[in-house]
C-alpha cells in the first residue's frame, strides 16, 4: 500500500551524504520492518501440487514454440522472487518515489498474485468474426488482449476457480480509507500478508524514518 512521506526522499540522501551510519541503521530498521510481512506472504505461496499440472509444468508445441511462452509457475522460484528493497527507487511517471517496498520478481509468482483483478472469472474466448484475406472470406476466432487465445473455451474459468482454491484475492485497502479505490491493492500473497499485518509495518517504516530525522536534525545542530 502506497504511503506519502514528505520530504523523506531528501532526508535519505542527505543521510547518505553526510551521516552514512545513520542512514545505514535507519535501513536496517526499515528492512526489519518488512522482514515479517515478506515471511508471511511466502508462507500463502502454494505447492505445485496445488495448481494446475499444465501451468506448473508449462507446454510448447511446434506452433507455439516461436511465440513468447506464458511463463510457467515453480513454488521455489516464486518464494526466492519475494523479497524487499529499502533503497529508493527510481521516479515513476507521477514523479514519486518508492523508499521501501515489498516486491514479486519471479513472472509466475507476479501472476498467481494478481490474477483476476480485471477479470475474476478468467478471460473469454473472442467472438467468431468474418474475414477477409487473399480474396477469400472465411472465420477466425476474434483476439486482443480482453480474449483468451486458448482452444479451450473455458480456460480462463477453470484457471481462476484453480487459483481461488489455492488462495484467495485479498484487498489490503484499509477499510475507511478515502480515495478511490484500485484493483492494484489486491493480492493473494504479498497484499494478503500487508493487510493481516494490520499496519504494523508501516507504523514501523515511518516511526524510523522520523527517528532518523530527529537525529538528523539533533546532530546538524550540534
Amino acid at each position: 500500500m502506497p504511503t506519502e512521506v514528505e520530504n523523506a526522499l531528501e532526508l535519505r540522501l542527505a543521510l547518505k551524504k553526510y551521516m552514512p551510519d545513520l542512514a545505514k541503521e535507519t535501513q536496517d530498521e526499515m528492512a526489519n520492518a518488512l522482514r515479517p510481512v515478506v515471511a508471511r506472504a511466502r508462507g500463502f505461496i502454494p505447492a505445485d501440487s496445488r495448481l494446475l499440472s499444465g501451468w506448473v509444468k508449462g507446454t510448447a508445441s511446434i506452433d507455439t514454440i516461436d511465440y513468447r511462452a506464458f511463463p510457467t509457475f515453480n513454488s521455489s522460484d516464486a518464494k526466492r522472487g519475494l523479497g524487499y528493497r529499502v533503497t529508493p527507487s527510481k521516479p515513476n511517471k507521477s514523479g514519486f518515489v518508492s523508499l521501501a517496498r515489498i516486491q514479486q520478481a519471479n513472472a509466475g509468482g507476479a501472476i498467481y498474485e494478481t490474477a483476476g483483478r480485471l477479470n475474476p472469472n478468467g478471460k473469454r474466448q473472442g467472438p467468431i468474426v468474418d474475414r477477409y484475406r487473399n480474396g477469400v472470406y472465411d472465420q477466425t476466432t476474434h483476439t486482443g488482449k480482453q480474449y483468451s487465445t486458448s482452444l479451450n473455451p473455458n480456460a480462463g474459468q477453470q484457471f481462476m476457480e484453480n487459483l481461488n482454491s489455492a488462495g484467495p484475492l485479498v484487498n489490503a485497502r484499509p477499510k475507511g480509507l478515502k480515495g478511490r479505490p484500485s484493483r492494484k491493492q489486491i493480492g493473494r500473497a504479498m497484499y494478503r500478508a500487508y493487510a493481516e499485518d494490520n499496519g504494523v509495518a508501516l507504523t514501523a517504516l515511518i516511526k524510523a524514518i522520523e527517528n532518523a530525522k530527529q537525529k538528523f536534525e539533533e546532530k546538524m545542530a550540534a
